[in-house]
């Protein structure tokens, strides 16, 4: 599984959304989630400074370190690396001052290359780990600097959006984004398409934005969409994934499905 993709070591995916409230974070859980109930060994890494991605997948007390911390002392990061549910590992962003994230933001600031930090660090954290099938790799919304780290070392990028207006004008920024210099792959070809999340088919609106977004994405539009189900939700204040919480849901089944899709486009 470690071949995916003509790749030397674990596929890379950048989780990425042009604005917040897209249910981004969420979502990233619980695919490396289904990934792992699939048989495969994925490692989520937080770039957002909000550092919320752990609570969804592990269970333990949560600590203050992280890749953020780690990369400011120039610790490895396989030392921040923590267990999370079955076969996933965790890497957080961990928990910085207004002042450290400010110093480690300038540090990876142009003319330094954001995507060769982290394609360092995920070698380090990969090659610690040993037989890593997938990164995920979850992101601040809107551009900034870990969003350049992730998308540059990324080998697939996967844009959430909900299927509103809002959402839908974004869509020609983030393909500007993607086409940017700044934003080009280290790692040869890469591949991007565009989730849809929280999907309500009740609504006229959210069919019709969906079907415009079919329109102009084509192929580019995940034929998944992760339908709106409270349990996703629920699933937080249980610091658990909607996969593990409530596995029999539309979101899980949805998620799955999602899942396997991937392993059909990385494969």
């Amino acid at each position: 599984m470690s071949q995916l993709n003509n790749k030397p070591d674990a596929f890379r995916i950048a989780v990425v959304s042009p604005k917040g409230g897209v249910g981004k974070t969420t979502l990233t859980a619980n695919l490396a989630d289904a990934l792992s109930l699939s048989g495969y060994r994925s490692l989520a890494v937080d770039l957002d400074p909000q550092n919320a991605l752990q609570f969804h997948l592990r269970s333990s007390a949560v600590d203050a370190n992280g890749l953020a911390a780690a990369s400011l002392s120039r610790k490895p990061w396989p030392s921040a690396i923590t267990a999370g549910r079955g076969q996933v590992s965790v890497l957080p962003f961990g928990y910085l001052a207004d002042r450290h994230r400010v110093l480690l933001e300038s540090r990876l600031a142009p003319p330094r290359n954001p995507a060769q930090w982290m394609h360092n660090g995920l070698l380090q954290a990969t090659e610690a780990l040993g037989d890593v099938d997938f990164v995920l790799m979850d992101t601040p919304p809107g551009p900034s600097v870990y969003q350049q780290a992730a998308i540059g070392s990324a080998d697939m990028v996967l844009i959430i959006t909900l299927a509103d207006a809002a959402s839908f004008i974004t869509v020609p920024g983030i393909d500007r984004l993607l086409s940017s210099p700044t934003y080009q792959p280290l790692r040869g070809q890469q591949s991007s398409y565009f989730v849809i999340n929280r999907m309500n088919t009740a609504r006229v609106l959210g069919r019709d934005v969906r079907q415009r977004l079919q329109q102009r994405l084509g192929e580019r539009l995940s034929p998944v969409a992760v339908h709106f189900d409270a349990s996703a939700e629920e699933a937080l204040a249980a610091q658990e994934t909607a996969v593990h919480y409530a596995p029999d849901s539309r979101a899980a089944h949805d998620v799955a499905a999602l899942a396997q899709w991937v392993l059909r486009v990385a494969a």
